[in-house]
């Protein structure tokens, strides 16, 4: 009697080191995958800034080319501004042209009228510009705050006039509140005709 119970102390014994060593492994993999994940979100942050700035010398450079073609006007009274509200609901065809197609080194503020009960000073807002039918991204600008103008809070973005070739598009506005994952806010939508239209 008494080897079975040294038997079943050191069967004991054995479980409870295989089990030790099972949660160590457990821990070592979920330490793995958490620096995984948090490898990814930096490397993800550090894209995401490479290529706002690529952007940002992107129309820069458009910017600077306009002016000395003398097809961009160095004054602020010249750059159009493009505001536009939130849709309802996504229409089941595209909407028809409503401005006409501006030129390509054109500069113009993009002003998305943010919905009263999303509308946080906190928060970091993206903009993401695609086609209508296929749902391409065609422009995208991140890490935007919020402003209030004439008492309407708004986000705002300036892009140039190669982004709205003739065709019809849609506006994705999402926000990061507090370094949770991307939500969206709402949509927008524009149709741009052809030019002189």
């Amino acid at each position: 009697m008494q080897w079975a119970f040294i038997a079943v102390a050191v069967l004991l014994i054995v479980v409870a080191a295989a089990e030790a060593i099972g949660l160590r492994r457990s821990r070592a993999v979920i330490a793995e995958l958490r620096a995984a994940d948090l490898n990814s979100r930096l490397k993800r942050q550090e894209l995401e800034t490479q290529l706002a700035r690529e952007q940002a010398a992107r129309e820069s450079f458009a910017l600077e080319l306009g002016r000395v073609r003398g097809s961009v006007s160095t004054t602020v009274a010249s750059e159009p501004t493009l505001t536009l509200s939130p849709t309802v609901t996504r229409r089941p065809a595209p909407p028809d042209p409503t401005v006409a197609a501006p030129a390509p080194a054109q500069s113009i503020l993009l002003r998305l009228l943010v919905p009263t009960s999303r509308a946080r000073p906190t928060d970091r807002y993206a903009i993401a510009v695609r086609t209508w039918s296929k749902g391409d991204v065609v422009w995208s600008r991140s890490d935007l705050r919020s402003s209030l103008i004439d008492g309407k809070t708004a986000v705002i973005a300036r892009l140039t006039g190669d982004v709205f070739s003739p065709g019809a598009y849609e506006i994705r506005l999402t926000n990061s509140p507090d370094d949770s994952p991307p939500s969206d806010v709402a949509f927008y939508e524009i149709a741009v005709g052809q030019p002189g239209s």
